[in-house]
């Protein structure tokens, strides 16, 4: 039932990225762009390790 609520804000926040990114390396030096970009998805990793993966974790997949 929450399925088309979740496919649009996924959307949404993909199409997003499209700008976002070369917004990023227009602004900054390349290398600045991907030392935050690693910190960004380091940062998901742990959230998603966090919130799933670990044992005793509130939601386990």
């Amino acid at each position: 039932m929450e399925a088309g609520a979740v496919t649009g804000f996924s959307s949404a926040i993909a199409a997003y990225g499209f700008f976002f990114i070369p917004a990023m390396f227009e602004a900054t030096a390349v290398t600045n762009a991907l030392w935050m970009f690693i910190g960004f998805y380091a940062t998901c990793l742990a959230v998603c390790w966090w919130f799933y993966a670990r044992k005793g974790a509130e939601a386990p997949s």
